[in-house]
C-alpha cells in the first residue's frame, strides 16, 4: 500500500473506531451478551452495505480471475478503514473462501479494553465478506448463490487474528456443528414486528376508549339503578328501610314510616332501629350476626316500640346490599300486630268452643242419656197405653238424635287434635267389649245379640285413645239398620298383613238392610245418609274412618253375603299389632297400676 494510500487509510479508520467504540459503549449499557445482540441485524446490515457500495463496479473493471476478484475488492474495504484483510483461498469449485484480518473495525473496540468475548462479534464484517465472495464467484448472478459465513477466530476473543470462512449454508453446517444460519429477514421481521406493535398499541387504545365508555355506561346505569330503586321504594306498600351498619336508620318509603311512628323523613335522621327493638342493641347484633352466617333474614318476629310507647310486632325480612350510604342492611318489616291479635282472639274463641264442647259432651250427654233410661222406663209401664207408646217412641227418637249429635261432636272435636303421642298399646277386646256394653245402652228397648264370646287371648294393637267410639259406632249402626226384633251382630277378630305390616283384622257382620255397592265408600263421607226414616246425623262412620286413620289403620264396607247386599253388612277395620317391646311395656305398667 502507498504511503498516500496508508494515511486515507489511517483517516477513515479513526472515523470508524469513533463508531466502533460507540456501538461497544452502547451493547454495554444494555448489558447485552456482546456478539449476539446485533449478530443477525449487523450480518444482513453488512451485506446490503456491501451491495450498495460494490454496484458502482462495472462488469469490465472486475477482474475474471474470483481470487483477483475478491482481492481487489478486499483493498477498497482496506482504504474505507474497516481493517486489512487477506484472502488466504478461495476454490471456485466448492465456493470456499478463507479470508483474515488482525484489525478488524468491529473487534478492535473489545481489544482495547480487554473485554474478552464468550462469542465472535464481527457480524458486519461477516456480513460484507459474504457479499465480496458472491460477487467474485459469480458477477452475473450474486443473488442465486447461498453463501454463510463463519468466524473460526476472533480477536474479541483474545485472539492475534480474525478469522473467516465462507461457504455454502450446508458446507458451513457440515464444518462447523454449533453454526447458526443468520435470520436474513430480520428487517422484514423487524418491520412486522414495528406494525404488530402499531396495530396492538391501535387495539390497546380502542380497549380504553370502549373501556371509558362502559365505564360513562355503567355510572349512567347505576345512577338510573339508585333512581329507580329509590322510585320503587317509594311505590312499594310493604315497609322498607335501608339501615346502616350501626343500625342508625338511613332511609325509608311512606310505609316504613308509618310501621316506625315517624311523620317525616326528616325524623329518620335522628332515628335508630336497635332504640326500637325490646332489648336494643342484642337483637340488632343478632340480626347483623344472622346476615354474615345466612346471607339474609327470613321472616324474624320482633317487638318494637315506637317513639309514643305505642308497641309494633314486626315481621322482618333483611339481607346486606350495596347502595350509595355503602354496604347497608335492607329491610322489609311487615307490621303484624293485627294479624297476631286476630289469632289471640281466634285462640280464645277455640278455648271457648273447648268449653262448650265439653259442656255439652259431658253434661248435656248426661242429661239425655237419663232421659233416654227414663223414657225407655216409661215406654215399657203397664200403666201406658199404645198412644201413650207411639208418643214416647216420637219422642226417644228425639231424644236419641239429640244424644248421637252430642256424641259426634265430642268426637269430632277429639279426633281433631289426636297426635301420635295419643296412641296407646292396648288390648283389642277390652275396646270390643266396653262398645258392645255401651251401645246396648243405648237401645235397651231393644233386643240385642253381640256373638264375641270365647275370645280369651289378648289382642294388643297400638291406636288411638277413642277406639272405643270407633267400635261403638259400629255397633250402634248395626243395630239402627237392623229392622228385625232382635238384631244380631257377630264380632270376630283375626290376623293378617298387608304391605309387610303386620295388623288385626276385626270384622262386624249385621243382619241389617245392607249397603249398595255405589254407597260403600260414600256412606263414610261428613253428613251422608242412605236410609232417612232411621235417626241419626251422618257423623257416625265418619268419625270411624278418621279414628282409624290416626290409629293407622283403615276400614271398608264389605256384603255378608258376597254378591247380595241385601243380607247385611260387614264393617272390615283393620288395626296395626304392637310389637313385643311396646306389649311388655304396656303389661308392666299395667301391673304397677301406671
Amino acid at each position: 500500500m502507498s504511503e498516500a494510500g496508508r494515511l486515507e487509510y489511517d483517516g477513515k479508520r479513526a472515523v470508524l473506531m469513533d463508531v466502533a467504540g460507540g456501538l461497544y459503549s452502547l451493547k454495554k449499557s444494555l448489558r447485552a451478551d456482546i456478539g449476539f445482540f446485533e449478530k443477525d441485524f449487523m450480518f444482513r446490515a453488512g451485506q446490503d452495505g456491501a451491495r450498495e457500495f460494490l454496484s458502482s463496479l462495472g462488469k469490465a473493471s472486475m477482474p475474471a480471475d474470483p481470487a483477483e476478484a475478491a482481492g481487489m475488492m478486499l483493498e477498497m474495504y482496506t482504504l474505507r478503514g474497516f481493517g486489512m484483510f487477506k484472502l488466504e483461498s478461495i476454490e471456485p469449485d466448492s465456493m470456499i473462501a478463507r479470508i483474515s484480518t488482525r484489525n478488524s473495525m468491529e473487534a478492535w473496540a473489545f481489544q482495547e479494553n480487554k473485554d474478552l468475548q464468550r462469542e465472535p462479534v464481527c457480524a458486519y464484517i461477516a456480513g460484507v465478506l459474504t457479499w465480496i465472495c458472491r460477487l467474485a464467484l459469480s458477477r452475473e448472478t450474486p443473488h442465486d448463490i447461498e453463501l454463510g459465513a463463519y468466524e473460526e477466530e476472533c480477536v474479541a476473543q483474545g485472539g492475534t487474528i480474525c478469522r473467516f470462512v465462507i461457504a455454502p449454508e450446508k458446507e458451513l453446517a457440515r464444518m462447523f456443528p454449533g453454526y447458526q444460519k443468520p435470520n436474513v429477514s430480520i428487517s422484514e421481521h423487524a418491520l412486522n414486528l414495528n406494525e404488530e406493535i402499531l396495530v396492538k398499541n391501535l387495539e390497546l387504545q380502542g380497549l380504553n376508549l370502549a373501556l371509558e365508555r362502559q365505564i360513562r355506561k355503567r355510572t349512567e346505569d347505576l345512577w338510573k339503578s339508585e333512581e329507580n330503586y329509590k322510585s320503587l321504594m317509594r311505590m312499594s306498600p310493604e315497609p322498607i328501610a335501608v339501615i346502616l351498619l350501626d343500625s342508625r336508620i338511613h332511609s325509608a318509603n311512606q310505609a316504613g314510616l308509618k310501621v316506625l311512628g315517624l311523620e317525616s323523613i326528616d325524623e329518620i335522621q335522628r332515628a335508630n332501629l336497635s332504640s326500637y327493638l325490646t332489648d336494643s342493641k342484642k337483637s340488632w347484633d343478632k340480626i347483623i350476626w344472622m346476615l354474615e352466617k345466612e346471607g339474609s333474614v327470613s321472616g324474624l318476629e320482633l317487638e318494637l316500640t315506637r317513639p309514643d310507647g305505642s308497641k309494633v310486632i314486626g315481621l322482618l325480612h333483611a339481607r346486606f346490599a350495596d347502595l350509595m350510604p355503602g354496604k347497608c342492611v335492607e329491610v322489609v318489616l311487615k307490621d303484624i300486630t293485627e294479624k297476631r291479635q286476630m289469632e289471640q282472639a281466634v285462640k280464645d274463641a277455640q278455648t271457648e268452643l273447648e268449653f262448650l264442647n265439653d259442656l255439652m259432651s259431658h253434661d248435656i250427654m248426661n242429661y239425655t242419656f237419663s232421659a233416654l233410661h227414663f223414657l225407655n222406663s216409661l215406654w215399657k209401664s203397664k200403666l201406658a197405653t199404645e198412644e201413650d207408646r207411639h208418643a214416647l217412641t216420637l219422642v226417644t227418637k228425639d231424644v236419641q238424635g239429640a244424644f248421637e249429635l252430642c256424641s259426634s261432636v265430642r268426637d269430632l272435636s277429639r279426633i281433631k287434635s289426636l297426635e301420635d303421642d295419643d296412641l296407646l298399646v292396648k288390648d283389642l277386646n277390652m275396646f270390643i267389649r266396653e262398645s258392645i256394653e255401651e251401645s246396648k245402652r243405648m237401645f235397651s228397648d231393644r233386643k240385642v245379640n253381640v256373638d264375641f264370646g270365647g275370645v280369651q287371648t289378648p289382642h294388643y294393637t297400638k291406636c288411638s285413645t277413642l277406639a272405643t267410639r270407633l267400635f261403638t259406632n259400629l255397633l250402634t249402626n248395626a243395630i239402627k239398620y237392623d229392622p228385625h226384633e232382635e238384631a244380631r251382630i257377630d264380632v270376630s277378630v283375626s290376623q293378617t298383613a298387608e304391605g309387610g305390616v303386620q295388623y288385626w283384622r276385626i270384622e262386624v257382620v249385621d243382619n241389617g238392610k245392607g249397603i249398595p255397592d255405589d254407597e260403600k265408600e260414600r256412606v263414610f263421607q261428613r253428613f251422608h245418609r242412605i236410609d232417612l226414616s232411621v235417626s241419626g246425623t251422618g257423623l257416625g262412620l265418619f268419625v270411624v274412618r278418621f279414628i282409624a286413620k290416626a290409629s293407622g289403620g283403615k276400614v271398608w264396607a264389605e256384603d255378608r253375603v258376597q254378591g247380595d247386599h241385601t243380607k247385611g253388612t260387614k264393617m272390615v277395620v283393620l288395626l296395626p299389632k304392637a310389637d313385643e317391646r311396646l306389649i311388655a311395656k304396656a303389661v308392666t305398667g299395667s301391673k304397677t297400676g301406671t
